[in-house]
């Protein structure tokens, strides 16, 4: 699974190293995040448990990592989004938050790699596949649709 390090690392680096300089940022972090979603779909929910017992991942700083996120990509703020498309009678609008959406992934991404590095890759990859199932692939989809509609409104 060194692959799915390879595509964990350069997007945590967005939301660890404040001011990078690279060009066509936005299009790179896309890509590095369709990629993610890509090696979380080939998974199709069949990944082995871990029964080790591990030390607890670090806590890692939300904050810091939203502030240097922002660094990174000012121009990521709030959004609105409809809460249930699927009520078509009296849709329900709600406030989304792309840099928050961003920190999210790269939080969880950051406790993958730590996992990787700390217990096993059979215990890395399953947070991977829990933790997108249940927290970040509703942040990923979110955050590419919102830089879509940026790239389209600017």
């Amino acid at each position: 699974m060194n692959h799915l390090l390879s595509i964990i690392e350069p997007i945590i680096q967005w939301g660890i190293t404040p001011k990078l300089k690279i060009e066509n940022k936005e299009l790179i972090l896309k890509k590095s995040l369709l990629s993610l979603y890509q090696e979380y779909l080939a998974l199709e929910g069949n990944v082995a448990t871990d029964e080790k017992e591990y030390p607890e991942a670090p806590e890692f700083n939300f904050e810091k990592i939203s502030n240097t996120i922002r660094s990174n990509f000012p121009e990521l703020g709030f959004y609105q989004m409809v809460l249930d498309p699927f009520d078509l009678e009296k849709p329900n609008n709600g406030l989304g938050d792309a840099n928050d959406d961003l920190s999210d992934i790269i939080k969880d991404l950051m406790e993958v790699q730590w996992r990787f590095q700390n217990t096993s890759e059979t215990d890395a990859i399953w947070y991977f596949e829990f933790i997108m199932r249940n927290n970040s692939e509703q942040h990923l989809v979110n955050f590419l649709k919102t830089v879509k509609d940026l790239e389209e409104h600017s």
